[in-house]
């Protein structure tokens, strides 16, 4: 497998990247974090937010759609005949190693749940009565974000050399996904993904310009 690339996630505004439970005591609904308390998102779901994307616009790019198929795999493809792999969007190597260091350390470690804490904010929500415009009794959740602000980057893993027309399938897509988590309909989740976190170069691979 080639790694030299990566995806670099920037949140625009604060994301709930969740993972389908709640903490005891503390949220309804909690984020995607590591054990070192560090918020990620799965290279699946990755995966599957960029093939979603290019879905919903294959009909401007028929010539492309086939190499979208190597690149992100065909519907109910469970025998990963993709060229492309996509790991978990996390930290930069050298913060997470910072983190590493300071919560194993004999003196005056810190924990996950203060790292948790640091990078992530509680929000609450409720829905509201149709009849009245009043919240609905019993629908108050709270839920975990992570601040806008951070980046993530998830590696990329190539079975064979992409061409230049794969790196520019894969680029439209990264360009146009634009949000990503729960509650995108609320303004969260807002993100930029570029290629190797060089939106310049990222845009050039979509115009087809030699980088």
């Amino acid at each position: 497998m080639n790694q030299s690339q990566f995806i670099q996630i920037e949140l625009l505004s604060d994301a709930a990247f969740s993972r389908g439970e709640g903490t005891a005591g503390v949220v309804d609904i909690e984020v995607e974090h590591d054990e070192l308390g560090l918020p990620f998102l799965g290279g699946k779901t990755l995966r599957g937010l960029l093939h979603d994307t290019w879905l919903s616009m294959q009909y401007c790019f028929p010539e492309l759609n086939l190499l979208a198929d190597r690149i992100f795999g065909s519907d109910a493809d469970f025998d990963e005949n993709s060229i492309l792999r996509i790991g978990d969007a996390v930290v930069d190597s050298e913060t997470r190693n910072w983190i590493e260091a300071a919560v194993s350390r004999q003196s005056h470690p810190i924990c996950p749940k203060m790292v948790l804490e640091a990078l992530t904010d509680i929000r609450q929500q409720t829905s509201e009565e149709r009849s009245t415009g009043a919240p609905a009794e019993t629908t108050l959740r709270s839920i975990r974000v992570i601040i806008r602000g951070l980046k993530l980057q998830s590696p990329l893993y190539w079975l064979a050399e992409p061409t230049d027309e794969e790196l520019r399938c894969l680029s439209l897509a990264l360009l146009a996904t634009r949000y990503a988590g729960l509650g995108r309909n609320r303004g969260r989740g807002h993100i930029s993904l570029t290629l190797n976190g060089n939106r310049a170069k990222t845009i050039q691979l979509v115009n087809g310009v030699e980088i």
